[in-house]
């Protein structure tokens, strides 16, 4: 891919205008207490999804309630490491003292946290990590395998253990939907009345998560089951099983909430959802972060739990609350 060397000065550019590069310049800034005000900024897998703003939320709070942190954040419109790049370069020149960050494909992000950690900036790695964990002080998410075996189980439930499933992806080489698809596919061999069809990639675009899964459903009849592994397929895959008036005989279930795959449950059209906490992992890695910027001990892996909501839970207060804040509070 060609190397737009304009992409860091306009993003910088964009990020005067939300937040002014000062507010999150590191280093020099005292509470009124005279402690140190360390500055620490978020950079979201994706703005606007419900699982980043409740993470975000989370962050909030919890520097909210330290009072020696500046927190603010920044997320690209799609969620791929071309269009997070950038973000993360002018953040780095910015020069904050700690960055929390979802990375997309770890990969493809890795030139750039090394060089944040080359500048002395601390690392925290938040629902998804890089190739190399190591360069975070600590990285806190879901158990994304255990997930995706949960997932399968239930679906496994909602077909009787029979039928045709197939796996609904985003883009290959983001560790969480990695792990997630890891776990389905080793739980499925667990059920011999179920024939997988297999993964497809939707490049995380709701849009042809609806294509592929409309060509399935015509091409496959016996199609009784999709596992959808975040936001953007389940509500693609959610609106073929809509558009084919399939809900009948095809159990959707997969991870995440939003505002349309809330109201889709309710309709029965999706069946459930494996939800996550991603408030309390932000709550952790603003923690993290600044325990990494004291010199205390920090915790490498931090695991978080997850529920499966259904129209039926959905009325549970233990398993609503874990439902995604559509906005940044």
């Amino acid at each position: 891919m060609k190397k737009h060397s304009w992409l860091p000065i306009i993003i910088a550019g964009v990020l005067s205008a939300a937040f002014p590069l000062s507010a999150i310049a590191g280093g020099k800034a005292e509470s009124q207490s005279g402690t140190k005000m360390y500055n620490i900024v978020y950079v979201q897998g994706m703005s606007g999804n419900p699982f980043f703003n409740s993470l975000t939320n989370g962050c909030k709070a919890e520097a909210a309630t330290l009072g020696d942190v500046t927190f603010s954040y920044q997320g690209a419109n799609n969620y791929s490491p071309q269009a997070q790049t950038p973000i993360l370069n002018a953040v780095i020149a910015a020069k904050p003292d700690a960055i929390i960050i979802s990375p997309m494909a770890g990969e493809a992000m890795m030139e750039p946290l090394k060089q944040a950690k080359a500048a002395g900036i601390k690392l925290v790695f938040a629902d998804t990590t890089a190739t190399d964990q190591s360069l975070a002080a600590s990285f806190i998410a879901s158990d994304n395998v255990a997930g995706g075996k949960f997932a399968a189980d239930q679906l496994a439930k909602l077909i009787d253990s029979k039928g045709e499933v197939m796996l609904m992806n985003g883009t290959p080489g983001i560790s969480t939907t990695d792990q997630r698809q890891q776990g389905f596919e080793a739980e499925l061999k667990s059920f011999p009345g179920i024939t997988y069809l297999g993964v497809q990639f939707c490049q995380s675009d709701p849009q042809k998560a609806t294509q592929i899964v409309s060509a399935t459903l015509a091409a496959h009849p016996n199609l009784r089951g999709i596992y959808a592994v975040s936001t953007q397929e389940v509500e693609g895959s959610a609106v073929a099983i809509s558009n084919a008036n399939a809900a009948d005989r095809v159990a959707l279930v997969g991870f995440d909430s939003s505002p349309p795959i809330i109201e889709d449950i309710t309709k029965g059209i999706i069946k459930g959802v494996v939800l996550q906490e991603p408030y309390e992992i932000g709550r952790l890695a603003i923690q993290q972060a600044v325990d990494a910027l004291q010199g205390k001990p920090t915790t490498a892996t931090i695991k978080t739990p997850f529920v499966f909501l259904t129209k039926d839970s959905m009325n549970d207060p233990n398993v609503s609350k874990y439902i995604y804040q559509n906005e940044i509070k």
